[in-house]
């Protein structure tokens, strides 16, 4: 009834409306605070509505769906301006907001206008910014593409309404000719993609043309044309995405050369490693007793730590204490992800432990062509797939580069097991009569401990499941 926008990284076939793909995470963030700048959605999470406004509606990023400030179809009118606004069609909600804005003026809804009007500002601040590239209002996607041996570059711009409104780039990997690539990235990029413009233009046309064209029109119920430009405002776009694409592949490849630090390179010769092991994922899992077990991936990309793809984990097939059959749950899971979500994999599996550990990881890559290796904190031993054991000397930069990754898996292990067990033995396990529902409906009411512990007796009746002798052992709890 009242849906919500946010961005995630992963598409599912639950109804949703999905925009993109995005590569920069700060673009998206940006067009995101743009659209609650003008169409003022929810935000929380869940389908179910909270129960009293929060902030967001007393500073005007929300329209208050939860307490009825809002009717569903005037928050569908809201739905449907982000949906024009996220296909481009800014155009058409600038006018659209326009024309409510008059209707609403006429009717001497003055409030209803001022909203409306407040909103038009917003979004023509916003419009202000693109640069027009095209005399007519025209939707187009034009493709710049670079290719270097086995990594291209593809550089999207995005004109709506002949305006520039948003640029992307990838970097690809594989084989072949460059129309190969082209064919590979159009079906790939617009796989997910809710609006497809009636045209795009590419440098060089794969020989699949009439089925990709069927394929993208069925996809958007509408024609579609594919098209090599050879001359004009066309070819000119054309080439600037194209030279986009080539200074992004040079720049990549000045950093492929002179990144590879000292430490990979000796890794690779310690382990006769076929290339250099430039991105490592290091695993380990933390436990107390058995109970509340957790794992953990960090990811180290040329020697340097890479946060924003380490990943932990609840661990759910083990009960007790088994740590290889752990090692084993947390590293199937991550190959799965990789494999579903077409991921990159590593070049090397670093596991915190030794042999029994190892051998429990390497029964679920054996297929996988990834060498793997286990680091024991004792001696600091490396533990090798064929079962040999080797020492590498302390001062070798290869170890101490071991040595960060056993070290850092161990660290985001540790500290998501403390984290779920604070969260899990909050203070209001301590109170007689307050089980899991009865403590999930107070967090989910008033958001957080603190907020409940500032309650009054009435308010924390107001809570589905807390009577009256309930809430006074709640208020006594906490103030006495």
């Amino acid at each position: 009834e009242f849906p919500r926008v946010f961005y995630t990284r992963n598409v599912k076939e639950d109804g949703s409306i999905y925009f993109g793909p995005y590569t920069h995470v700060k673009a998206v963030r940006k067009v995101l605070r743009s659209i609650r700048k003008i169409f003022p959605l929810r935000s929380c999470k869940g389908k179910r509505l909270p129960q009293r406004a929060c902030m967001d509606y007393y500073i005007k990023r929300c329209a208050g769906p939860c307490i009825g400030a809002i009717s569903k179809e005037k928050y569908q009118e809201l739905v449907k301006g982000v949906i024009e606004f996220l296909s481009g069609k800014i155009d058409q909600v600038e006018e659209e907001i326009e024309k409510r804005m008059w209707e609403a003026a006429e009717k001497e809804e003055f409030e209803e206008a001022a909203r409306l009007r407040d909103q038009l500002l917003a979004l023509r601040k916003i419009t202000q910014s693109q640069k027009v590239v095209l005399p007519e209002k025209k939707d187009i996607d034009i493709l710049g593409f670079s290719l270097y041996q086995d990594t291209a570059c593809a550089v999207v711009f995005q004109i709506r309404r002949g305006k520039l409104t948003g640029k992307e780039d990838f970097i690809l990997k594989g084989k072949g000719e460059e129309k190969d690539f082209i064919e590979r990235f159009l079906i790939s990029y617009y796989r997910n993609i809710f609006f497809i413009p009636p045209l795009i233009l590419i440098p060089s046309m794969p020989e699949n043309k009439s089925l990709l064209e069927n394929y993208l029109s069925q996809k958007q119920d509408k024609k579609v044309e594919i098209r090599v430009p050879e001359r004009g405002i066309y070819r000119k776009l054309m080439e600037m995405a194209c030279e986009n694409a080539e200074r992004i592949l040079d720049e990549e490849g000045i950093k492929v050369r002179r990144r590879i630090p000292m430490s990979v390179l000796e890794l690779q010769h310690i382990l006769n490693l076929p290339s250099p092991p430039r991105r490592i994922e290091g695993f380990d899992v933390s436990n107390l007793h058995g109970k509340y077990a957790v794992g953990s991936c960090v990811v180290f990309v040329d020697g340097k730590p890479k946060k924003s793809e380490y990943r932990r984990f609840k661990i759910k097939e083990v009960e007790g204490i088994n740590d290889p059959a752990m090692i084993r749950e947390i590293v199937k899971r991550r190959i799965r992800r990789i494999i579903e979500e077409r991921k990159e994999k590593p070049d090397m599996i670093l596991i915190d432990g030794g042999r029994t550990q190892l051998s429990a990881a390497l029964s679920v890559i054996k297929d996988m062509e990834i060498p793997a290796f286990g680091l024991a904190k004792r001696l600091e031993q490396l533990y090798l797939p064929d079962g040999r054991i080797i020492s590498i000397p302390q001062t070798s930069p290869a170890l101490k580069l071991l040595q960060r990754i056993r070290n850092e898996a161990h660290r985001f292990a540790i500290t998501y097991h403390r984290k779920l067990r604070e969260r899990i033995t909050s203070s209001l396990d301590l109170i007689p009569g307050i089980g899991k529902k009865k403590k999930l409906m107070l967090l989910r009411f008033f958001g957080s401990e603190e907020r409940i512990r500032k309650a009054s007796k009435e308010e924390l009746m107001r809570v589905k499941g807390i009577g009256e002798k309930l809430a006074a052992k709640i208020y006594r709890f906490y103030h006495e």
